[in-house]
């Protein structure tokens, strides 16, 4: 049972530590050596030489090695000269390891060896001038021993170096330890010539603030000189100094803290006014410097000032925004009429130059397209307008048209603006629209016309009457229209609309001739949509009352495509004109206003046109366009006809059938329509009675 339990237990790694453990304990210990004479002394003395040598032998840079070695020299046999001859072999070995230097210092401090140490602390410097803990330990050494002219002679050497920040402030903490102010000041002068950034500065603002506050022309002078001096400076690491507006604030707390409240805002209004441009802050800055004045403006500003301070926030928020987007619009243009409202002219025309410079670089015409064009049209009117300089409105239409890639897009506003302002400002203005409205139809018509650049040049030429410049521009439009491929049926449009509001109607009809030609030429064609020119060609003599023509163009267009759009086309044609009766009557009456209404004469032609495409589909054997038409006919009966009529219609609709035929080596379904017309001429009655009963049960189900 015991050894089943001894098989059972694992032993852990713990217990076998704690047994080798237990097993390292010795009960013998070293017998305790005492030295007996001279000569035991210095066997000992050699024997432990030997051992620190050996050691150092083997490791030459293991520097702590060498201090226990010289220690031992001093606590053991106070031997001095050997302990300093030992450090100084090893500083032959690594002369650059501070801790070191420093051990070796404190050593000789420990014993009271001042000049010993002072003599290291100056070999220490001169051998590295830039480790700061030597130069610290020197001067803490002078201080302590109360030799302060040695103190401030090695904190000038110190400077000769440039050190960092470190060093000067503890120079100026070690005179203002001792209420040396005057020294303080000059060390301070040296301090920001040195480092002048806000940070500095504020240094010494802070001291004056806290050691001489009753000294009001020292303090505002320390703060003058800080600012003008930050503000000289134009380089982005004083601009961007957080601590420049800590500055600011500290300064008009102190001035409300002397009664000079007027003064306190004077300097916010200074600095956040961009009305000169000597002052260059950061838009960062000018925020911290903004939430210092909000809490003056609290506590001592008035409604206008109030006022101000709002409207000096908002300005200061949008170019945060614009700063971080040079291409937010939406901050741009709240940012422009801000300036704008309040006068600020040069401030404006600035925004207005540096938002134009900042061309879009998308490739397509964008929302950000459209929004900068708007502001280069902003910018001239406001330089023809606002400043009557119309010299530079020019200037800035020309180059808003250099920036546009005409030939991915172009805007027509601009042309149109343009053209505008030569009329207004010129006394050739007309001659000067003209060309431009020219020049932007040959620069802009390489991909298609611009519709609205042809629409606002032909208006112009209709308002001072020249038929023949309005002419020629729809002759160009279409031309640019066919050569690019591009839909003409709208220029047709204008153009027969123009020529018939002169009363010229064989021009009119020349036109349409001319594009139907144009549109069965196959290199043209495809600039067409022939439904909707069918539709101009007809509204136009219908206008004319020429219903002749139009069945003659219906004919015609039968011809060469006879499809069921068409055929239903021209069936309802015949029911929008007026019968002969009614326009007998409206020619021979005074009412100007004619209104035609559907009679008998008119349905019976429609009904002859359905008529007439039924048999031509059905010699066609095109059964899905018989079905087209005849439910044509059965909505146009719906509306026109009569219930019997209307009846006759839905009898000739055919019966949907489900069929199956083999195509190939494939048996597919299909559907079949089979018409009441064809099977009661070929089947007996009592097989079209079958057909009835079956197209009845379609119906119902």
């Amino acid at each position: 049972m015991n050894e089943t339990s001894n098989r059972d237990h694992q032993v852990t790694s713990k217990e076998i530590l704690d047994v080798a453990f237990e097993k390292s304990k010795s009960k013998f210990t070293t017998p305790r050596q005492t030295i007996q004479d001279t000569e035991e002394l210095q066997s000992y003395q050699q024997t432990k030489r030997k051992e620190f040598e050996q050691h150092i032998n083997k490791n030459r840079l293991n520097l702590g090695q060498w201090t226990r070695y010289a220690k031992w020299e001093i606590e053991n046999n106070h031997d001095f000269p050997r302990a300093r001859s030992i450090l100084e072999r090893a500083l032959d070995v690594n002369i650059q390891h501070v801790p070191f230097w420093i051990q070796y210092i404190q050593l000789e401090l420990s014993h009271k060896n001042i000049n010993h140490a002072r003599n290291l602390m100056e070999r220490a410097i001169n051998t590295l001038p830039r480790v700061n803990k030597l130069w610290f330990l020197y001067v803490q050494t002078e201080e302590m021993l109360k030799n302060y002219p040695m103190v401030r002679a090695v904190f000038e050497r110190w400077l000769d170096w440039h050190p960092d920040t470190s060093a000067w402030d503890a120079y100026i903490n070690f005179e203002a330890r001792y209420e040396e102010k005057e020294n303080v000041r000059t060390i301070f002068k040296k301090y920001v010539h040195e480092f002048p950034n806000a940070g500095t500065w504020y240094k010494w603002i802070k001291y004056e603030m806290e050691n001489n506050r009753d000294d009001v022309n020292t303090v505002r002078a320390v703060f003058e000189s800080a600012v003008d001096t930050l503000l000289s400076n134009k380089s982005e690491e004083n601009d961007d100094d957080e601590e420049f507006a800590t500055i600011i604030s500290s300064w008009t707390s102190w001035e409300v803290s002397c009664g000079e409240a007027s003064r306190a805002n004077e300097i916010f209004k200074l600095l956040l006014d961009n009305k000169t441009n000597k002052l260059e802050i950061s838009d960062q800055t000018k925020s911290s410097i903004y939430t210092a004045f909000v809490e003056f403006e609290k506590n001592f500003g008035n409604k206008d000032s109030i006022e101000q301070s709002v409207l000096i926030k908002r300005r200061i928020k949008y170019e945060q925004e614009i700063q971080n987007d040079p291409y937010d619009y939406d901050s741009w243009w709240k940012y422009m009429t801000l300036l704008q409202n309040s006068s600020n002219k040069s401030d404006l025309e600035n925004a207005f130059k540096k938002v134009t410079g900042n061309v879009v670089h998308d490739k397509h015409k964008s929302i950000k397209w459209r929004r900068y064009i708007m502001f280069w049209i902003w910018y001239a009117f406001w330089e023809e307008m606002t400043n009557n300089n119309p010299d530079s409105a020019r200037e800035i239409w020309n180059n808003c048209l250099k920036v546009i890639p005409h030939k991915s897009f172009t805007f027509a506003k601009v042309w149109i603006g343009y053209s505008e302002f030569e009329l207004r400002n010129s006394e050739d203005g007309l001659a000067k629209a003209r060309k431009i409205l020219g020049r932007a139809i040959g620069q802009t018509s390489i991909n298609k016309p611009k519709i609205k650049i042809f629409k606002y040049y032909i208006d112009l030429e209709k308002k001072l009457g020249d038929w023949n410049r309005v002419r020629l521009l729809f002759q160009k439009w279409l031309e640019v229209s066919l050569l690019t491929t591009s839909s003409s049926e709208l220029v047709i449009e204008k153009y027969v609309e123009f020529e018939s509001s002169i009363e010229e109607y064989d021009r009119c009809d020349s036109i349409l001739s001319s594009a139907r030609q144009l549109s069965e030429n196959p290199e043209y064609s495809s600039s067409f949509n022939l439904q909707r020119l069918l539709e101009i060609t007809v509204e136009f003599y219908k206008e004319e009352m020429q219903y002749d023509k139009i069945r003659k163009i219906y004919r015609a267009l039968l011809d060469k495509d006879p499809n069921t759009h068409n055929w239903i086309s021209f069936a309802l044609f015949e029911s929008s004109i007026p019968s002969a009766e009614q326009l007998e009557e409206y020619l021979q009456g005074d009412n100007e206003e004619f209104e035609a209404t559907v009679d008998e004469s008119q349905i019976e032609s429609t009904r002859n046109i359905f008529e007439e495409a039924m048999t031509y589909f059905k010699d066609k054997d095109d059964k899905e366009s018989r079905l087209v038409i005849i439910e044509a006919w059965r909505d146009f009966e719906e509306v026109n006809g009569s219930d019997e009529s209307l009846s006759k219609v839905t009898k000739r609709l055919p019966v949907i059938v489900r069929k199956r035929r083999t195509v190939g080596s494939i048996e597919e379904e299909y559907i079949d329509y089979i018409f009441p017309d064809d099977e009661s001429k070929k089947l007996p009655g009592k097989m079209s009675k079958f057909l009835a009963n079956a197209k009845k049960w379609a119906q119902q189900n």
